[in-house]
């Protein structure tokens, strides 16, 4: 694959000695947002995908084939390279290498792969268990061998719940980081949910590689020099989180008044960005293919008469 392929493009951000901030958000609105602000790369939530995009928990409910379709519309809604949860790589060995093939083909730069038993909990939460160290080592390394058939480039991530786990911590995290980076070809670490910078630090010193911490307390609280200095290749933000508070707090205003009047109202604050880089209107100018570009089309290959009147009319 070239360097324009979106594993090269994904993998040569988590390769860079400093920490990159990577957007991540559910819906392809929210990659083209990440995009169209001037970031390099967007990553898609399983957890707020299941919810945003299925409706439904992120409890394991969806099926590789779900997933899938939907990273394929996020991928191809954007030119930057998306970065995409696989939950547990959804099966044995061989569905964890169609799983792989899945996501290439889709046009997605990587993924990651948790070595939660199935069916798999939300990072974070209660009644999480762990598979052995055995099947965790065979689930990757199987990633790894359709990784290196289909697109060495592709970004493979062991993602470890070993901190969250029944039984678990900071030290069954650390130790199933060190084995995935010594036995497996893994390419990133990526520990789940350790509750302060104090555990994020030991875990990233004690094992040196490409590593990443995520924690819902964590977002945000250092610098980008010093996520660096520690070691902390990205840095993802879930910056779509006013999507739901935002969006309910005006549902409920709506709901109170029992008309449309705090809708007026929230447009006529929105419309106190105009002229920003604030500006956004409704999002429609972010889809693809746009609109402008839908009329130039148009009056590049339809005939004369066939063309529509853009100009007469009382939305012009």
């Amino acid at each position: 694959m070239g360097l324009s392929s979106p594993g090269a493009a994904l993998r040569e951000i988590f390769e860079r000695p400093e920490t990159v901030v990577m957007p991540f958000g559910a819906l392809p609105i929210h990659a083209q947002m990440a995009q169209h602000a001037g970031f390099e790369a967007f990553e898609l939530s399983g957890g707020m995908s299941a919810w945003w995009a299925e409706g439904a928990s992120d409890t394991g409910w969806l099926t590789l084939t779900e997933v899938v379709a939907h990273a394929r519309r996020v991928a191809r809604s954007v030119d930057v390279p998306v970065f995409c949860d696989a939950d547990t790589g959804f099966g044995a060995p061989i569905n964890v290498q169609r799983t792989v093939q899945e996501f290439i083909d889709a046009g997605v730069g990587g993924i990651h792969i948790e070595d939660q038993r199935e069916p798999k909990k939300s990072g974070g939460t209660t009644g999480i268990e762990l598979v052995s160290d055995a099947e965790a080592i065979g689930r990757l390394n199987a990633a790894v061998e359709a990784r290196d058939r289909a697109d060495a480039d592709f970004v493979i991530v062991a993602r470890t719940d070993g901190f969250g786990a029944a039984g678990g911590g900071l030290d069954e995290a650390i130790r199933r980081a060190q084995l995935y980076r010594a036995e497996t070809g893994v390419d990133v670490i990526f520990f789940e949910g350790p509750h302060t910078w104090e555990e994020a630090e030991l875990a990233l010193k004690e094992t040196p590689g490409s590593n990443y911490v995520i924690g819902a307390q964590l977002i945000g609280r250092r610098t980008l020099a010093e996520l660096t200095a520690m070691g902390q290749a990205i840095e993802a933000v879930p910056f779509v989180l006013p999507g739901i508070h935002e969006v309910w707090k005006l549902l409920l205003d709506i709901k109170e008044a029992g008309d449309g009047t705090p809708f007026v109202a929230y447009l006529e604050k929105m419309n106190e960005a105009k002229g920003t880089a604030y500006e956004l209107g409704w999002g429609d100018r972010l889809g693809r293919p746009s609109a402008d570009y839908v009329r130039s089309t148009e009056m590049k290959y339809l005939p004369t008469d066939a063309q529509r009147d853009y100009v007469n009319s009382p939305n012009a």
